[in-house]
């Protein structure tokens, strides 16, 4: 992530709110969030090589058929030791090291995504939204 470009964060939900909010919030911390509303956009997003995603937030429940489950593994064609941030209505074992979130509100996605950011890679080191993580 060198240059000038700004670290590129996808946020997929099917939620407009909270896919809003936490992509309005960092935004306002100088990062490059795009959104998707369904697996299928943010799959496309994904594969589009000239713009790059560095780190990827998605539902594992999202409409249609592509979940973020398959969004996740998707994900780590491009970066294999970096884990995607999934919320779901439950801990699930997850691949690659994945932060899966039961249930997470829009600060908690937001203080993982700052703390695997900050680290640049592997599992977060503990947070206030700690109790809701469950890593694989």
């Amino acid at each position: 992530m060198g240059g000038n470009r700004r670290v590129r964060i996808l946020v997929a939900d099917s939620n407009p709110i909270f896919r809003e909010t936490v992509a309005q919030r960092l935004r306002a911390e100088g990062y490059d969030a795009i959104t998707a509303a369904t697996g299928e956009g943010a799959f496309i997003i994904l594969r589009d090589w000239q713009s790059p995603v560095d780190w990827l937030y998605a539902r594992a429940g999202l409409p249609v058929l592509i979940d973020g489950w398959i969004l996740a593994d998707e994900y780590h064609d491009a970066h294999p030791t970096r884990p995607a941030v999934i919320a779901a209505p439950a801990a699930r074992p997850a691949h690659q090291g994945d932060i899966v979130l039961a249930h997470p509100s829009p600060a908690a996605v937001l203080g993982i995504i700052r703390e695997i950011i900050r680290t640049g890679h592997g599992s977060p080191t503990e947070t206030d939204a700690d109790h809701q993580r469950h890593a694989a």
